[in-house]
């Protein structure tokens, strides 16, 4: 495990102060990429973790993975986000819940470039969050969001979508 009790800055790569990435031989970062302070990066046996250029995960934030999450270029987070690519089992009642493993071990997290992930979102499961996509503060994604989107709530709805023939976002109605 590397914890960084010092800003760490090397090869165009910030590390903030206290942020800590468990198996650092599977956490891939790309050019200029930067993990703000007590940020924790943990992919978990053989999982890995990618970052792409210029991704900037904000402080607080934590990103785990049994199988993949891969961030694209140019995604940045507000503080205290979480992105994992599992979630708990929980429908055996004769079982604790901490004893009946995780969902879909093959399940990966893909989210595209150019996007912004708001402060204390949520991004849970085998999801796309697509190529500049806007998900809301505070909202739960657990489903696959469209490229040029929106998204907000718990759990996260597509609000709004880039019309290219008009060149603006447009508000959607969920019904």
């Amino acid at each position: 495990m590397i914890r960084c009790d010092i800003v760490l800055t090397r090869g165009g790569v910030f590390i903030g102060r206290f942020a800590k990435i468990a198996n650092p031989k599977q956490v891939y970062l790309g050019k200029e990429a930067s993990i703000g302070k007590y940020c924790l990066l943990c992919p978990f046996h053989n999982a890995k973790i990618i970052f792409g250029n210029n991704v900037s995960l904000g402080w607080f934030s934590r990103v785990t993975a049994v199988n993949e999450v891969v961030i694209g270029d140019n995604v940045i987070t507000g503080p205290n986000v979480f992105i994992g690519d599992y979630n708990h089992r929980y429908e055996d009642i004769t079982k604790p819940i901490s004893k009946q493993g995780i969902t879909s071990p093959a399940a990966k997290v893909v989210i595209g470039e150019d996007s912004w992930i708001g402060t204390n979102a949520v991004i849970c499961g085998n999801v796309v969050v697509g190529r500049h996509v806007v998900i809301g503060a505070g909202s739960f994604v657990n489903k696959d969001i469209p490229d040029y989107s929106v998204a907000v709530g718990n759990p996260a709805k597509v609000v709004k979508k880039y019309n290219f023939e008009t060149k603006t976002w447009e508000r959607v109605t969920n019904k």
